[in-house]
């Protein structure tokens, strides 16, 4: 602090003004001041910006209020109480108290601004977001409290009916998807309310409140572009887990959970009127093909154990296939294999078993080797092509569409059916992965 002291007084001296004498530093005996109130009336508060292009100005005009009990004694604190306007239907109102002679001491002071229009921050807007405002207003509660030169300030920000209008200039020098990150965070009124905390201390050469809040809008607004399902989450539990559905192999029918998972994204989405949802249409042929084979081997020789052992009535329940005798299981797969190809291939002799291996046993292993042979030329005479896996594909986004649509006040115009690459192998589960657009 004392190093960045002595570079203002050179700044100072260089441009001829006289060094401040540091309230600090006056001797003890110096002459006190005690003004019981301060009245201002019809006065004005100019604020101007001259590191940005064009340069920004603002003013608080038709200033009235008092400052009392203002004393330069270290225990006393002056009351502030001010209101003006920033225009005719903008007020302002600036109320605390502080220690003025020595205010990194002691300062509790809160700044309200009402109904400020926005596109008089275009100085900035164009600056940091590339874009115009074309209207909106703003309403901010600032809470600055300073102790012993640590500050703890606090910013809660509302914006009404942001709208962006044409890109500046300057869009070339900003990098946050600001159109994107506005329809994320305001609600489905039109207001989007932040909350600003900050906290450091004075004595930190680096610290500015500026550049920190600024950093801070920053990260909220990347953090809600780059994980708008974590966003919601925070506002409607389990939306953030809705960003991605695992089906299992060949299935289309939603897992367990999922549902609520996506009524829970299906109720942020309504909040948020300008968010729409792409599903996925996809499959994994290294999945899906394999499991496709299976669904159709075991439909195929259901329908062969029904003609070769029975129940015929098509209603009445079928015994696990695994529990027929073996010569059944030979006699259904047979029967499958003529279906699909005319004949039944020779089941060919299995290995010997091992020596000493009891005469039952050994029955038992050829009787097991026969069943598991048909059954691999069965499976092996069934084909599964684009079609089958494109149906699969269809099924499942529309299996996720539907839970979405299961929420009436969502209009189904904002949920799209998307071709993409956005289906990918997660373990042996076939992930989908929606996106916020």
């Amino acid at each position: 602090a004392e190093r960045e002291r002595k570079l203002q007084a050179r700044r100072d001296a260089k441009r001829g003004k006289p060094a401040p004498v540091a309230m600090a530093a006056l001797p003890k005996e110096a002459f006190p001041v005690r003004i019981r109130e301060v009245r201002i009336t019809g006065g004005r508060l100019n604020f101007a910006d001259l590191n940005v292009r064009p340069n920004f100005a603002a003013e608080i005009r038709k200033l009235d209020g008092t400052i009392t009990g203002v004393s330069t004694a270290a225990t006393d604190r002056a009351q502030v109480k001010l209101a003006g306007q920033v225009d005719e239907f903008s007020p302002a109102t600036i109320e605390g108290e502080l220690q003025p002679f020595a205010f990194d001491r002691y300062t509790d002071i809160g700044l309200k601004f009402d109904n400020i229009s926005l596109p008089v921050f275009n100085p900035y807007s164009g600056r940091f977001a590339g874009y115009a405002i074309e209207k909106g207003k703003l309403t901010t509660s600032i809470h600055y409290r300073i102790e012993d030169r640590k500050l703890n300030a606090t910013h809660k920000i509302r914006i009404d009916q942001l709208t962006w209008g044409e890109a500046t200039a300057a869009a070339g020098e900003a990098t946050l998807p600001v159109k994107f990150a506005t329809v994320l965070l305001r609600d489905k009124d039109g207001v989007i309310n932040l909350d600003l905390p900050i906290n450091g201390t004075l004595d930190d050469p680096k610290f500015r409140v500026g550049p920190i809040i600024w950093q801070v809008v920053k990260n909220i607004l990347v953090k809600a572009v780059t994980a708008p399902f974590a966003l919601l989450g925070s506002l409607f539990g389990g939306s953030e887990e809705a960003q991605f559905v695992d089906f299992a192999p060949g299935a289309a029918a939603l897992p367990d959970g999922a549902e609520a998972r996506l009524k829970s994204l299906a109720t942020g989405l309504v909040e948020k009127p300008g968010l729409s949802v792409d599903v996925p249409v996809g499959s994994v042929a290294a999945l899906d093909g394999p499991a496709l084979v299976e669904q159709r081997f075991a439909s195929l020789r259901d329908i062969a154990q029904r003609a070769v052992v029975g129940p015929k009535d098509a209603a009445a329940p079928l015994v696990a296939f695994g529990t027929l005798t073996p010569a059944q299981q030979v006699a259904v797969l047979s029967a499958l294999l003529r279906k699909q190809s005319g004949s039944v291939p020779k089941v060919p002799d299995p290995p010997p078993p091992p020596e000493g291996t009891p005469r039952a046993e050994a029955k038992a292993l050829r009787e097991a080797a026969a069943v598991a042979f048909l059954a691999a030329q069965a499976r092996g005479g069934i084909s599964i092509g684009a079609p089958e896996l494109t149906a699969l594909a269809e099924e499942r986004a529309r299996a996720v569409q539907r839970a979405l649509l299961a929420t009436p006040a969502l209009e189904p115009a904002r949920v799209f059916l998307v071709k993409n690459d956005k289906v990918a192998p997660q373990g042996n589960l076939v992930r989908f992965e929606l996106a916020l657009k």
